[in-house]
């Protein structure tokens, strides 16, 4: 009755082992599933990106709203956000920003973007009439309502 016990102990401890091995191992990022295989996740710097699931980074973040209409994806990238000190690993004071290289490139960086799932066909740093235009294409009515991806930190 005792080995009863003890193999039952032994095996209870293995299990446990296992299952905090897996969930270390597992990922824990939240992701928001779009059409055909693409994802909006969190990059490194907690920024909302979308990816191709197996095929890397899509359009950089931070994805700041965005929409899904049939399978094309349609949003907006707020650069502004992605200013980071580099030497303090956070978001540089507006004051301390007076690199208009830098100011320049940001809002290069800004602006729509249109994603046909479906293709492939990428279209960023879109003014919002050239946005507009895109989506005409698509026979899409123009000024979607976007939301920000809702993705737990």
């Amino acid at each position: 009755m005792r080995s009863m016990s003890l193999r039952s102990v032994f095996f209870g401890v293995v299990l446990a082992s296992v299952a905090v091995v897996g969930c270390a191992a597992s990922r824990s990022d939240f992701v928001v599933a779009l059409p055909n295989g693409y994802q909006i996740v969190r990059d490194k710097a907690s920024a909302p990106t979308l990816v191709k699931k197996k095929g890397g980074v899509v359009v950089p973040g931070p994805v700041a709203r965005y929409t899904v209409i049939r399978d094309v994806v349609v949003g907006q990238v707020d650069s502004s956000a992605q200013k980071i000190d580099k030497a303090k690993g956070k978001p540089a004071d507006k004051a301390s920003e007076n690199d208009t290289a830098t100011e320049k490139t940001a809002a290069e960086k800004q602006g729509f973007f249109v994603l046909d799932t479906r293709s492939g066909q990428l279209g960023t740093q879109l003014s919002e009439s050239a946005f507009n235009e895109r989506l005409k294409s698509l026979n899409i009515p123009p000024s979607p309502e976007l939301s920000p991806p809702v993705l737990p930190e």
